[in-house]
């Protein structure tokens, strides 16, 4: 078997890409495709986004498993825990190949290192495992999302200006996207990192009324933009906006806060920008269909066929623009 890290960047909406670069998986194949197991492990309803994963991977995996006449397997976990049990649980069937998008990379690295040691290929989906090689690994581009942001900010803000940065967790995802962020913007600007919500929408609308109370309104005045790590961390900043304007008995203004960031691809989130009118709201996409390019690879990796290592798709800025071309009534997320 020979090997050759190769990066592509894969448009998502486009099914065929070309490649000089790729691998191979040697592994002995089961003898007849009714012995042939093709698994799938993603996370629970931390939020939405998960949710459209879900919903991608179970349809694709079924497809993949029709068209070949294999079986398959698909596992939803509420927590780490359970999901290193669902791992190796599917270890113990022997199946062909496992994609995973794990709950914590760093939690599920034991599970990730049995399923190595158990000859089973296996691709890992959006959050990297640290010091671990998988079989292959398909994720958004994160550092792009946050070098997008920044490249924004500083057309928006040639003088600079002060930022909220508010973020996802504490897995490579979020830091991978504060890196791109720091990398890219001017010297003349300024952060604060006022904490992480999970992700999920109500958290981001506690977080960001908790700081708006602890400051003042010249503190408040300084704020430029915000950059959130998801749509669902923008939506409930939001939230809490909407909440100040239908208060009139609100001391507090934020008219010098001029951009909110987000990015994943939630309709509400569109829908928001589309209608929007006071604020500059922008989304970088991170589809949960992504998944569905993470499932083929692990086809691939079955089939004896070249597969790439390392797939990064990247990430496009959707805004009052162009946003019509993203809005999907049908859309899961």
């Amino acid at each position: 078997m020979w090997k050759k890290i190769f990066l592509i960047f894969f448009i998502i909406f486009i099914p065929a890409v070309s490649s000089s670069g790729c691998s191979s998986f040697n592994k002995d194949k089961p003898s007849g495709n009714k012995n042939i197991v093709i698994a799938v492990s993603v996370i629970g309803e931390t939020h939405d986004w998960p949710v459209g994963v879900s919903w991608y991977a179970e349809e694709e995996v079924k497809d993949i498993a029709a068209e070949n006449g294999w079986s398959y397997e698909f596992k939803v976990a509420a927590d780490a825990n359970e999901q290193s049990g669902q791992i190796i649980n599917l270890i113990n069937k022997k199946v062909s190949c496992i994609i995973m998008l794990p709950m914590d990379g760093a939690s599920l690295k034991t599970a990730a290192m049995a399923v190595q040691d158990a000859g089973i290929p296996l691709v890992i989906f959006d959050r990297e495992i640290p010091d671990f090689a998988p079989s292959a690994t398909v994720k958004g581009d994160n550092a792009g999302i946050g070098i997008q942001t920044a490249d924004i900010f500083n057309g928006m803000f040639p003088d600079g200006t002060k930022v909220l940065e508010v973020m996802g967790d504490t897995s490579t995802v979020p830091q991978q996207r504060t890196d791109g962020y720091d990398e890219t913007i001017h010297d003349n600007f300024t952060k604060e990192q006022v904490g992480y919500t999970g992700w999920r929408r109500d958290d981001s609308r506690k977080l960001f009324e908790d700081w708006v109370d602890k400051h003042s309104q010249a503190e408040i005045d300084r704020v430029g933009a915000i950059f959130t790590h998801d749509d669902e961390i923008a939506l409930g900043i939001l939230d809490a906006l909407d909440s100040y304007k239908a208060d009139k008995n609100f001391p507090k203004t934020f008219d010098r806060l001029k951009a909110i960031a987000g990015s994943a691809g939630s309709q509400e989130m569109y829908r928001r920008i589309k209608s929007e009118e006071k604020y500059t709201i922008f989304s970088l996409t991170y589809s949960p269909k992504m998944v569905k390019k993470a499932i083929r690879v692990g086809e691939s990796i079955i089939k004896g066929e070249e597969y790439e290592e390392m797939t990064i798709i990247p990430t496009e800025e959707v805004t009052k623009r162009n946003v019509d071309k993203y809005i999907d009534v049908n859309s899961p997320y």
